[in-house]
Parts: C-alpha cells; structure tokens; sequence
C-alpha cells in the first residue's frame, strides 16, 4: 500500500510547472530578440531576461525535487519501478537547478546539466509508468497521460536536439508535471478514485 504523502510536496508539484511558466514568459517579454520555437529556451538564460529565466528554472527544479520526494514517492507502491520513477525526477529537477546555476556562459557544464536533465526525466516517465500501469496508484488516465510524455519525449529524442525538439519536450513535461500533481491533489483532497488493486 502507498504511504501517506506530504502536503508540501503536492503544493510543490502543483506550483513548479505555474512557477517556471509564469517567469519564463516575464522573461520572453523581457528579452525581445528571443524568438519562441526558433531559439534554445536557455538563450534566455544569458541575455535580458536572465534573472526571471534563471529564477524559473531554479525554482522549478528545487519544487519538482520536493515534489518527487515528499509527494510523488509516497503515493506510489514500493516496488522497483514506484522507487526508481520519483528518484529519477528528482535527479531531474536536481539537473534544472544546474541549468539555473550554470548558464550557457558556462559551455560545456551546461551542455552537460541540459542533456542530464531531459535523460532523467525521460527515464523518470518510463520507471513512473511501468510504476503507475502496475500499482494503478492514480488510475489509468494518470498512466495513459504518463505513456503519452513517455512517447513523445523518446519522439523528440530520436528527432534530435534543437530549439524545435526542445520546446516541445519542455511543454510536454510542464504539462505532465501539471497534470500529475493536480491528480495527487485531488487524491488527497479525495475527489480522486481510490487506486485499484
């Protein structure tokens, strides 16, 4: 049976994908030669709009690493898979901080956190939905949303590494993120279906 998970985690599962949203556009507006799709989102990282830009990402990373140890982890059942998903994201947000910290003026560190941190969250989709297809945790509309990140993330991989590819990755896991917090939310709050055995 999944443990009793800590409201401060899903508070920072539901805010991280809000935080990041709201000054990565602060910092798009603040930074006119950005172009959204046609530019690296960590372009922003480095010109005019750098502190929102940095703030997004350090934020988001430090709440998604909270998210995945007090909110995620918990919920979920203890086998391999239920373990591996939530370590896996929090290496994950662990590597969005880096971005923050390390921008692109940092060459090839950041190069480095950047491919670090979208290999780990895609690992974390693949573990997370072996996890939630298994345990039925959250119900299978939280999987089938976890699978359809996991598809189009190894998409985007095989497509290869550009402004293009990584935007769209991005987008997908912001809404993941979302979607799966809210889903814990609403389980705590019981407007969720009790898990399945």
């Amino acid at each position: 049976m999944p443990r009793r998970f800590e409201p401060t985690g899903v508070a920072c599962g539901v805010m991280a994908p809000i935080w990041f949203v709201v000054l990565y556009l602060a910092a798009m507006r603040m930074d006119r030669g950005y172009a959204f799709y046609r530019d690296y989102l960590s372009d922003l990282g480095v010109g005019r709009g750098a502190l929102a830009f940095n703030a997004a990402v350090i934020g988001a990373g430090a709440m998604t690493v909270a998210f995945a140890a007090l909110g995620l982890a918990p919920a979920l059942r203890r086998d391999r898979a239920s373990r591996g998903g939530p370590l896996m994201l929090a290496v994950g947000g662990a590597f969005l901080v880096c971005i923050g910290v390390f921008t692109e003026d940092a060459g090839r560190i950041h190069y480095v956190v950047s491919v670090g941190f979208f290999m780990s969250v895609l690992v974390a989709l693949l573990l997370l939905a072996i996890a939630l297809w298994r345990t039925r945790a959250l119900g299978r509309v939280v999987a089938t949303v976890t699978t359809g990140a996991l598809a189009l993330g190894a998409a985007m991989l095989l497509w290869g590494f550009n402004p293009q590819t990584e935007t769209i990755a991005v987008l997908t896991e912001v809404a993941w993120g979302e979607s799966l917090a809210i889903a814990l939310l609403l389980r705590a709050l019981g407007r969720w279906p009790a898990p399945t055995t």
